[in-house]
């Protein structure tokens, strides 16, 4: 009896063994597929969070490149029906970039890949670019912009420059676009809370739609939807504040909202910034209302169709504004991104005068500035160059004196001191001064009293908008004669340079030259050389070098071709010039012989056909009988400029002016 219960016992100790061993079993077999699920899920994670990274990159590759394409659509085409697509592309375009970029920084943040980037940076510096950021959203929506700007922050700060400044215009982005009307008020203050730090307190408010209080717990989610009633059906979901809520955390700072609906809302947060310079501020808000004053009543005070400066700007938004400014002045100008890139530009081309951003990453305005006076060869080396920079604190200017810049100037960029610099430092030869009357001509009686004496002198013939050249001129007829002459001296000189650049194979060097000649060209309403120059500009910029060297002939050809005509006219009107006062004081010749139109149209292709025929003196002869009937002004002057051309061995151009009139 003991032995069976024993035997029982055991059986059933057994049993429990092995039912426990199964289980343990089962257990790790679970472990082991949960864990297998787990890194299986991490692995999916990572490949979607890798895939999303790696196509937000490679799209905004192809999208930059057609807005850049658009760009030129828009700067360039005269089609008013295409400008407005290009509008419409420019606006789709970069709603499409912004989604891509803001699903790069989403991923990077959910894949705990982003890090905050310490550095200094200028609090007056980093409100001038929030600022250019909406300027053009604001103008366009008629919204005012106040600035509530404490005097005395301390100006230098370190901190994450990149992403406050990411936050910040997210922010301000959104404020305009759900704000129809009214304002939009931008807040930063600051109190101490240890030696060497502050806390940055930071707001935005606008008047716009406002947000429901139910829908406010949303705002932080990947694209929620809000409410479609009172916001705009346009953006309104996509990443932007669940980015800003999460960079504001990473900052160590929250994100707060109030808003009421249909009212409007407002957004702050604060972060604590270590203090580089204690020098306060000063009055921003005072510099930036002068600026738009400034801007509000601008009037060009100079034109330089023949002046070269080059601009130098991190932020895009500035170079932008820059060129905006002194788009009536017809300048031509070249903007770079970087000391690097303006240090590679200046090795292929001469400017009259660099302006220089301050505050640049890698290597900053005063690194540049050395470089380029150090830079041995260098046609640029001692031009007057200009600091730009929102340092507008005490002793700044004899900081970039001391440093070698011949002036500074302060953001934002006030226009009228803007143009006043220009003045004083460009060259004397390619500045024209304007009055502000001679802006308010009546630019279509102008246009074609000057289109009746180059009619004559046949410029007509060989491409010139006379129309466009003019107006580009302010209307003044003495000075758009002063540019043709300029524009006939450099003709050769790009030509040469062009040639030159080909011959190397240098595409970027040659569509720096083209680029130049195609702004030279449209500012003298040459408008079929400037769309020849366009065109090889793009092949040249696309590395083209085959179509480049099968299409530049035809460009050298135009250019030849104006330079002669533009020579005989010229060289006409010096002559006329010098000899128009003792013209006045002549009496009277007798009375010259007379002769019909039928007479006077057959003589015209008699001299047509001597030029055909290359006859130097038998056209010399005819030329000399034409000259004895009395005929109206215009038909003398056209006997001189052909009488010159035959003399300068342009029997082609003589024969283009005879022909006119036929």
């Amino acid at each position: 009896m003991g032995n069976e219960t024993e035997q029982a016992t055991a059986a059933n100790k057994g049993g429990q063994d092995s039912t426990l061993i199964r289980a343990e079993e089962q257990l790790e077999r679970k472990n082991v597929e949960l864990e297998e699920a787990i890194n299986a899920a991490k692995k999916a994670d990572s490949a979607r969070d890798i895939f999303l990274a790696n196509m937000s990159h490679e799209l905004r590759t192809p999208i930059n490149t057609i807005l850049g394409l658009n760009e030129l659509i828009i700067r360039e085409s005269q089609d008013e029906a295409i400008k407005e697509y290009a509008l419409d592309i420019r606006q789709a375009g970069n709603i499409l970039l912004t989604l891509v970029s803001d699903i790069l920084d989403f991923t990077k943040l959910e894949a705990g890949q982003m890090s905050l980037m310490e550095g200094i940076y200028d609090i007056s510096s980093l409100l001038n670019d929030l600022i250019n950021g909406i300027s053009l959203q604001l103008r366009k929506k008629k919204l005012e912009l106040e600035l509530d700007i404490a005097k005395d922050v301390p100006y230098k700060l370190s901190g994450d420059e990149i992403h406050i400044r990411q936050v910040i215009s997210n922010l301000l982005s959104n404020a305009v676009k759900y704000t129809e009307k009214g304002k939009i008020t931008l807040h930063l203050g600051w109190k101490q809370v240890s030696e060497d730090e502050i806390e940055l307190d930071i707001f935005v408010k606008d008047t716009g739609a406002g947000i429901k209080k139910s829908d406010i717990p949303k705002l932080f989610g990947v694209f929620q939807r809000m409410d479609t009633t009172v916001r705009s059906k346009k953006d309104r979901t996509g990443l932007g504040l669940a980015i800003t809520n999460r960079l504001v955390e990473m900052m160590g700072g929250k994100l707060e909202v109030q808003s009421v609906y249909g009212k409007g809302s407002a957004f702050s947060f604060s972060i604590v910034q270590k203090v580089i310079d204690n020098k306060p501020l000063g009055d921003f808000e005072k510099q930036y209302n002068e600026s738009l004053h400034s801007t509000e009543n601008y009037s060009q005070k100079f034109i330089a169709p023949m002046g070269r400066i080059l601009i130098v700007d991190d932020n895009a938004m500035n170079l932008a504004v820059a060129q905006g400014l002194l788009k009536q002045t017809r300048l031509q100008i070249d903007v770079a991104g970087s000391g690097e890139e303006c240090l590679e530009l200046i090795k292929r081309k001469t400017y009259h005068l660099i302006c220089l951003d301050h505050m640049m990453p890698v290597m900053d305005g005063v690194e540049t500035l050395h470089a380029i006076r150090a830079q041995e060869g260098n046609p640029s080396a001692d031009i007057p160059i200009i600091a730009l920079t929102a340092n507008a604190v005490a002793g700044a200017r004899e900081f970039y004196l001391n440093e070698g810049f011949q002036d500074y100037l302060t953001k934002p960029i006030d226009a009228d001191k803007f143009e006043n610099m220009l003045i004083e430092y460009l060259p004397d030869n390619v500045v024209y001064l304007t009055q502000a009357q001679n802006m308010e001509r009546d630019y279509d009686r102008e246009a074609a009293e000057m289109a009746l004496d180059i009619k004559e002198s046949q410029l007509y013939v060989i491409g010139f908008n006379i129309r466009n050249g003019l107006k580009y001129m302010g209307g003044d007829k003495a000075l758009y004669s002063k540019v043709l002459h300029d524009f006939h001296l450099i003709l050769k000189e790009k030509e040469e340079a062009l040639r030159d650049f080909l011959k190397k194979g240098d595409m970027p060097g040659y569509a720096i030259i083209v680029h130049s000649l195609k702004g030279n060209a449209r500012n003298v309403g040459a408008d079929g050389l400037a769309d020849e120059a366009f065109e090889l500009e793009k092949m040249s910029k696309a590395g083209r070098l085959e179509d480049v060297e099968v299409r530049s002939p035809i460009l050298f050809n135009m250019m030849k071709n104006m330079r002669t005509s533009l020579k005989v006219y010229l060289d006409q009107e010096a002559e006329e010039n010098a000899e128009s006062e003792e013209t006045e004081q002549k009496p009277k010749k007798e009375e010259n012989l007379q002769i019909t139109e039928d007479d006077w149209k057959k003589a015209l292709r008699e001299l047509a056909g001597r030029l055909d025929d290359f006859d130097g003196d038998s056209v010399n002869e005819k030329i000399e009988e034409l000259k004895k009937y009395d005929r109206p002004e215009s038909d003398k002057k056209m006997l001189r400029l052909c009488e010159k051309a035959v003399k300068d061995y342009a029997y082609d151009i003589a024969l283009e002016i005879v022909n006119a009139v036929l």
